[in-house]
């Protein structure tokens, strides 16, 4: 039985990296240059504008956004409600490299992606890597040899990070240690499409867009398919775990008119269904529960 899902909104350029917080979902709505805020009424405001274009995100302990900008290869903490940008850090320059996905440890380091080439302008190179920030210990690399590193999770153990190589079609694992530092890298899931944003479920599972396809398939721990939903003529981008008790799966999805490359016409929508198992892990672990303002996306 086909499983069921509601659009909540529309007019998004490319969602990415969605993430939940104090009951607002929070969208890096790449092609339109900004953040967004989902509310539970269904409204869509711009939280601010990100002129080097926003990629990955997450919040830090503090409570603020960490955003990673794919051209301004740049690290910036932002506001959840002012929309105030402070740059952290700046990553070297690089003509053909793009900053992508990004998750927060509890422990204070984030990784995020460098693509290692511009998606439908260079050809494909196993030539990414993976970058590690902290705030008060600084930026090094952690991983090399990525085939285009997309979504990023960490485990509700904070022992492991999964990483989507979308042009590997698989998922890769890594054990992480207190330094930030990454071991262990193994094949966690081959794939039979493109993966790009992951998450994690309770029991083990990870939620997998298959970019291309216009599928999201839920794969076991075993590396197996045991679920899938489909959006016939779009690309699947990203979801996230989110709502009350996590127990709401958003799924980021686009249909993309690319006849003219340098001009696409980009129609993004938000949809939602309400899965077998929660989510769980890194981003979203710790979220607000208050009973006086339930989210109502269930």
């Amino acid at each position: 039985m086909p499983i069921e899902t509601r659009q909540i909104a529309e007019g998004l350029a490319w969602p990415e990296s969605p993430r939940w917080r104090d009951h607002v979902l929070y969208i890096s709505d790449v092609h339109n240059f900004r953040i967004a805020k989902l509310f539970s009424d269904g409204r869509v405001e711009t939280l601010c504008k990100v002129d080097g274009r926003p990629a990955g995100m997450d919040f830090t302990a503090d409570g603020k956004l960490l955003l990673a900008t794919g051209i301004g290869r740049q690290l910036f903490g932002v506001d959840p409600v002012t929309g105030a940008m402070e740059i952290k850090t700046s990553l070297p320059a690089a003509e053909k490299s793009y900053l992508n996905d990004l998750v927060v440890h509890p422990n204070g380091w984030a990784w995020f992606g460098d693509t290692g080439f511009r998606f439908g302008l260079d050809t494909p190179e196993k030539s990414g890597c993976l970058w590690a920030y902290h705030p008060q210990k600084g930026l090094k690399q952690a991983a090399t040899g990525i085939f285009f590193p997309n979504g990023l999770v960490v485990s509700a153990d904070g022992a492991t990070l999964y990483v989507a190589e979308t042009f590997g079609k698989r998922i890769s694992a890594f054990d992480i240690d207190a330094d930030g530092n990454l071991t262990n890298r193994r094949i966690h899931a081959q794939l039979r499409g493109e993966p790009d944003g992951l998450s994690l479920d309770a029991e083990g599972c990870l939620w997998v867009p298959f970019l291309f396809l216009g599928e999201f398939a839920r794969i076991a721990p075993d590396g197996s398919e045991v679920e899938a939903i489909a959006f016939p003529g779009m690309n699947a981008i990203a979801c996230i775990g989110g709502g009350q008790d996590r127990k709401t799966l958003f799924l980021c999805v686009c249909r993309a008119d690319r006849s003219d490359p340098q001009k696409p016409i980009l129609d993004g929508e938000i949809h939602i269904t309400t899965p077998r198992s929660p989510g769980v892990g890194y981003p979203c672990e710790k979220i607000c529960l208050s009973p006086k303002n339930i989210f109502f996306f269930t």
